[in-house]
């Protein structure tokens, strides 16, 4: 197995962290105590060892209880775990942090809460479903006061990701909170107001990434980065014009949603989903062969589902629609 550079590094600092905590600690200074739990902490969170990274980080607390860093650390730990009582955890760790003015406790809160307005939301929904008991007298009333809550959460969340790029101009993870954030509340065109930013906000880092890239010098691993990164930046790219065309679908503004999943098909010619969307689009707009079309695009590139998959049913659906569609069109045509 080859270790890359930042995996010998972490794996480095942890046997050094190992020895260390082997030797009497009495030599050893507060601060370089607290280092020491913070690197192996960040370690261990970085390795995907969230118990040991949280050990780590207590035991720095309880040097420092105060110490900004590892606060933040241990809030990203909590919020990792994704657990109800973890994100609930992580929300009281960002709202008591000292560091207010950080960025980072700004954007962390405003994650938490994001995530906890979710779990009210389901916790709803699935009292109304059924799905969920409770010991409530009115379980209408129940699930009410629990989407009063989900709201009140997104709420505050969108200031906190106000607040995150007021400290720092252009945080994609604001941004991006701010897209989901503003759906959430309905306030759907701030959502994509926030997801054209996005958009242009990625599409300026790859062209950077991408200007490097043409560095002859460049090192096999830089190159790597560099790709990968743009390749992280066009799913979000995508991801984002997937999410405006579903509104402007829900909106009714049918060509700006086929504009929308055109742009995704200009950077993934090969994404079964947005051909398959934009045929059910084309036939609502009564442009029947160009519905036609793009459906048997998505067959192509879905051969390896099975046929009776679910979504190959349904386009078959659509392709049946589209011919007697357009077989009516004809013979209307021909009457005339």
């Amino acid at each position: 197995m080859t270790i890359g550079k930042t995996g010998t590094a972490i794996l480095c600092s942890l046997t050094l962290l190992g020895a260390c905590n082997s030797q009497d600690k009495k030599g050893m200074t507060k601060e370089a105590q607290l280092g020491l739990h913070l690197e192996g902490g960040l370690g261990y969170f970085t390795a995907g060892d969230l118990d040991r990274a949280q050990v780590q980080v207590q035991k720095g607390l309880a040097l420092d209880h105060d110490n900004e860093r590892l606060l933040l650390l241990l809030g990203d730990i909590h919020q990792q775990r994704g657990t109800t009582a973890d994100i609930r955890a992580a929300e009281a760790i960002f709202r008591a942090h000292p560091a207010q003015h950080d960025f980072r406790v700004q954007l962390g809160l405003g994650i938490a809460l994001e995530r906890l307005g979710v779990l009210f939301e389901d916790a709803a929904s699935a009292i109304r479903s059924g799905d969920r008991t409770t010991d409530a007298l009115d379980p209408a009333k129940r699930a009410d006061e629990l989407e009063s809550h989900a709201q009140e959460a997104w709420t505050e969340c969108k200031a906190c990701y106000l607040e995150t790029l007021e400290i720092h101009l252009g945080n994609t993870k604001a941004v991006a909170g701010l897209v989901r954030v503003c759906a959430l509340l309905g306030d759907e065109a701030a959502s994509i107001r926030w997801g054209r930013e996005y958009i242009e906000i990625l599409k300026s880092a790859s062209r950077v990434r991408q200007l490097e890239l043409e560095d002859a010098t460049l090192a096999a691993n830089r190159e790597s980065e560099l790709k990968g990164a743009i390749a992280l930046n066009d799913e979000a790219t995508i991801k984002t014009h997937l999410h405006i065309s579903t509104i402007y679908t829900r909106q009714e503004n049918l060509q700006g949603a086929v504009d929308e999943l055109g742009a995704v098909i200009a950077i993934n010619p090969d994404l079964p989903q947005a051909y398959s969307r934009r045929a059910a689009i084309y036939f609502r707009l009564a442009q029947y062969q160009r519905a036609s079309d793009t459906m048997n695009t998505f067959l192509k590139l879905s051969a390896h589902l099975p046929f009776d998959h679910p979504d190959i049913r349904q386009a078959y659906a659509l392709l049946r629609r589209c011919k007697d569609a357009l077989s009516a069109g004809d013979l209307v045509g021909s009457k005339n």
